[in-house]
């Protein structure tokens, strides 16, 4: 049996992974609003530039840095006039946004000026203060996106001003989905891990199909598990991933293909592989449904997004042993009052029962969850991992 990884090591697999795989699919030319959450396919380069004039960062006067109150206020100027003209000793009153005249070097703000009677007087100025210089957002030629990155609203935004309306993408992966297990072939334990890949698989921009539930057969897995490799990007299964009699994933893996890794050193979800099979990436997910969802979030998940999970630090509020050293324990937790409590449920008292709650869909359906390989005692702070 080969040795359990540790989690650092099994991440930094996933990293080559997904180093060699992820970003190998084709390209595809979507409208601007629907490449939100997909990752542009080529570097993405400015054709013009942005502000093309000086504009004032304020709203206040547009003056000359170097003349000497008191100026007299000659006009007034707002987003999308002309361009005006300034003489020397002179200023001129300007909005946010709007062009800077001809002449002017800097904006006074408004809450430094001082207009008496049409004569403005204020604090000294630097050149250029308060102004959005001409170019300083980007210029033509400049590198705006590098080839990778991940469509977020803001480089819609960004996109949208650089005159792109069809963007240049990777194509979707599709994810092929088995489950194994004759309780869940027969329909007597209801599939619940296949509809939790297929939402993590939507909620990362990703599409999936359900292929279909499979007994405990070796050949009838092993045939289901090299068809879909032929078939999908990368494939996903749940079950018979484990040490058991008839958990056979495992060792289909390893015989068909490479096998990356098979157990990591987390509970729930120690018993996860990882492998590639027909020169496609297979995730085996552990059959109970929360520790399928656990390495799902906490291993596999680097292969889709590098972005991390926001941390929120706050207090626990009840003490946790965990029973056995040499593992990093994901305990799902709510958080109350500013406060980090277990489920509602209740799953375990004072000892985190990984075995029982890995077997409960409802112990993560919860606001976050911590890492660690300790116990912790009442009232210690925690870093609690967000999933929103």
């Amino acid at each position: 049996m080969k040795t359990i990884i540790t989690l650092n090591e099994a991440l930094e697999k996933i990293k080559q992974l997904k180093n060699t795989y992820y970003f190998r699919r084709e390209s595809e030319k979507v409208a601007l609003p629907d490449s939100v959450g997909r990752e542009i396919s080529e570097d993405i380069i400015a054709d013009s530039m942005s502000p093309a004039f000086d504009i004032a960062a304020m709203d206040g006067f547009a003056v000359r840095h170097e003349d000497v109150y008191p100026l007299k206020i000659s006009g007034k100027v707002y987003a999308g006039d002309g361009i005006a003209k300034i003489k020397s000793c002179e200023a001129i009153a300007i909005a946010t946004g709007a062009i800077l005249p001809e002449g002017a070097d800097s904006v006074l703000k408004i809450e430094d000026a001082d207009v008496q009677k049409g004569i403005l007087c204020g604090k000294a100025l630097k050149k250029w203060e308060n102004v959005f210089r001409k170019g300083s957002d980007y210029s033509a030629g400049d590198r705006i996106f590098e080839k990778d990155h991940l469509i977020m609203p803001q480089s819609a935004a960004l996109l949208y001003s650089l005159g792109i309306e069809k963007v240049p993408v990777y194509k979707k992966i599709k994810a092929g989905i088995i489950s194994t297990g004759t309780e869940i072939y027969n329909g007597m334990i209801k599939n619940t891990s296949a509809v939790l890949i297929q939402g993590f698989l939507k909620e990362s921009g990703h599409e999936s199909e359900f292929i279909g539930a499979v007994p405990d057969d070796y050949n009838k897995t092993k045939k289901m598990l090299l068809e879909a490799c032929e078939k999908f990007d990368v494939v996903f299964t749940t079950g018979g991933v484990s040490v058991g009699e008839r958990d056979f994933v495992a060792d289909i893996i390893a015989e068909a293909g490479e096998t990356v890794f098979h157990r990591v050193a987390i509970r729930p979800g120690k018993p996860c592989a990882v492998g590639i099979v027909n020169d496609s990436p297979v995730f085996a997910l552990p059959g109970k449904p929360t520790g399928a969802f656990t390495a799902l979030e906490i291993v596999v998940r680097r292969y889709f997004t590098d972005m991390p999970r926001a941390i929120h630090k706050i207090t626990i509020n009840e003490d946790v042993v965990l029973p056995e050293k040499g593992f990093e324990y994901i305990l799902f937790m709510k958080i109350v009052n500013n406060t980090a409590i277990g489920t509602d449920m209740k799953l375990f008292d004072r000892e985190y029962n990984t075995a029982i709650i890995s077997a409960s869909p409802r112990s993560c359906v919860v606001e976050g969850y911590v890492i660690t390989d300790r116990n912790i005692g009442k009232g210690e702070m925690v870093n609690v991992y967000l999933f929103c």
